[in-house]
């Protein structure tokens, strides 16, 4: 049921009113408090009601934030037990999914949400009585957030001008007004919340920020993008080029001194060439990134989705707090001068769609073939990841959606070309 970023699905068939009421009863026998929140989907309240529902019959008391991205959400969590955000986060906007968050920000752990698993399929009512259901009551939250990312970061010096596109989710809420706090001149993109994402899918990748790209190009602006609930952030230059994210992992750890960097196995080369650090590879997923930071007292965690973890403030994957972590940087240094210097290796990343069963049948098959390809490392900490001398590749269900993620890394485009080529067949081939 739950995936690396929580439970994720498409609405009325996998996420269900049903399956959050359910949630809800089974938080509510493990937890007593509970903040909730939600993006603007279409089906955000129909199911925020439902699990708010599960967890006032069990007796806890629920305090509900409201329309929030999901780091405003997991920094107003340490004031309870869990915070709970209903939230597809970059899925199209036929999903939905419903993510808990411990008291320091980070996702639960696999263990405690197996725990919730079990006690969902157990389907036993753990209903008070009428006089013991928990007491509900609306705050605002997003004051707080702000106000303890400006205490963080603290203002610029220059003047900038900052084009923010909210992807028609949460972080029109947030992240404008909270860089004009921060002495920014602000331009909006589709910050009107809805739930349809008109604009663009909510994912921030390249091919859905054109209009960005181009506003920052005609307005010699820097552009921020978010996706539908927050914890992701792309840059754009103030010529309308889209920054790899893998260059700005290497921008951040230099930034804030890190001394530990934790990404996942999908990361770039660039990250082990040019961090002046100790770069610690784990499985895909904010979560694991949050525990390889706890357990290795990591300086700053990423992965090149565009999800940015400084421990310092809090292990949630917080974009709106990256956001002005990179609008400060850019204030002290020509950061996009420091980018031009990184190098740029070819690197592809795409997925093959299938159904689930398919999938796993699948996997077998995609091992055995991959290990016919000439390789000198294999690491399978999440996935199969083949090294070679100028070159890797990664071959990954995904998480959160029904497709194989594949990901391929060269030093020369040729042989990123066919490498890519090679595998995107042999795993289509793999799934007949």
């Amino acid at each position: 049921m739950f995936g690396t970023s929580g439970i994720r699905g498409v609405v009325n068939k996998e996420i269900t009113p049903e399956l959050a009421l359910k949630v809800g009863e089974a938080c509510g026998s493990i937890y007593k408090k509970v903040v909730v929140g939600n993006d603007p989907r279409t089906s955000s309240l129909m199911i925020k009601n439902a699990l708010i529902s599960g967890l006032l019959a069990c007796g806890v008391d629920v305090v509900d934030i409201g329309f929030v991205s999901t780091p405003t959400l997991a920094y107003s969590a340490k004031k309870y037990d869990i915070g709970i955000m209903i939230t597809a986060s970059h899925n199209p906007s036929q999903y939905n999914g419903i993510k808990i968050f411990k008291r320091d920000g980070s996702g639960i752990p696999l263990k405690e949400a197996r725990r919730i698993e079990e006690i969902v399929r157990e389907n036993k009512k753990r209903y008070v009585n009428w006089d013991e259901i928990g007491e509900y009551r609306k705050e605002d939250a997003i004051g707080e957030h702000i106000n303890g990312i400006l205490q963080d970061v603290g203002e610029i010096e220059n003047e900038m001008k900052v084009v923010v596109d909210c992807s028609n989710g949460a972080t029109s809420t947030i992240t404008p007004y909270l860089l004009r706090k921060m002495g920014c001149k602000v331009i909006t993109l589709n910050a009107q919340p809805d739930g349809y994402f008109p604009a663009h899918n909510p994912e921030p990748v390249e091919e859905n920020l054109q209009q960005l790209k181009s506003m920052c190009g005609a307005e010699r602006a820097i552009g921020i993008a978010h996706d539908c609930d927050g914890d992701r952030m792309v840059v754009v230059s103030n010529d309308g080029n889209y920054i790899e994210n893998d260059k700005l992992i290497v921008m951040f750890a230099k930034y804030v001194n890190a001394r530990k960097v934790v990404v996942p196995v999908d990361s770039s080369m660039v990250i082990d060439d040019y961090v002046d650090a100790e770069v610690i590879k784990t499985r895909v997923g904010d979560i694991f990134i949050s525990e390889m930071l706890k357990e290795t007292k990591g300086d700053f965690g990423a992965e090149a989705s565009g999800t940015w973890i400084f421990p310092s403030f809090s292990y949630c994957p917080d974009g709106i707090y990256a956001a002005a972590k990179f609008v400060k940087m850019a204030d002290e240094i020509d950061v996009f001068e420091e980018i031009g210097k990184l190098p740029s290796y070819p690197l592809k990343r795409g997925s093959v769609m299938a159904d689930r069963d398919k999938i796993k049948e699948a996997l077998s098959k995609i091992e055995e073939e991959i290990k016919k390809l000439d390789f000198v490392k294999l690491i399978d900490v999440d996935g199969l990841r083949i090294e070679m001398e100028d070159a890797w590749v990664l071959i990954r269900p995904s998480g959160t959606e029904p497709k194989i993620r594949i990901t391929v890394e060269a030093k020369e485009k040729s042989r990123m070309e066919k490498l890519w080529n090679d595998v995107f067949n042999m795993v289509k081939g793999c799934l007949k």
